[in-house]
């Protein structure tokens, strides 16, 4: 019965140290907690982690078809050709390389 329990334990251990690297790169703290703690005090970590996430905003180029993944007004790149080109925000790039056929990475 104690074998049971203790397997169970180190599975749902190991299913939160899993759930933690895919969600947030924070695996091998939530091990630490969740073995030496508990998994409850390991999901608890998790969760409170996903609130301090933040998205990464991408900003595109319409002139140079540049993506920059910093905040910035205007293009530096077009700027260096005397032209103001204001950036246009994005959440992913994926919504930008749809509608363009040669993607640049600045």
């Amino acid at each position: 019965m104690i074998l049971f329990i203790v397997a169970v334990y180190l599975i749902v251990t190991f299913l939160l140290t899993v759930i933690g690297i895919e969600k947030h790169s924070e695996g091998l703290k939530i091990f630490i907690i969740s073995f030496l703690l508990t998994p409850l005090a390991g999901l608890i970590f998790m969760l409170r982690q996903r609130r301090r996430a933040s998205r990464i905003s991408y900003f595109y180029c319409n002139e140079c078809d540049y993506i920059f993944p910093v905040k910035m007004s205007h293009c530096p790149i077009c700027a260096e050709q005397h032209k103001k080109i204001r950036l246009t925000r994005y959440v992913s790039p994926n919504d930008v390389t749809k509608n363009i056929k040669n993607l640049r990475l600045a």
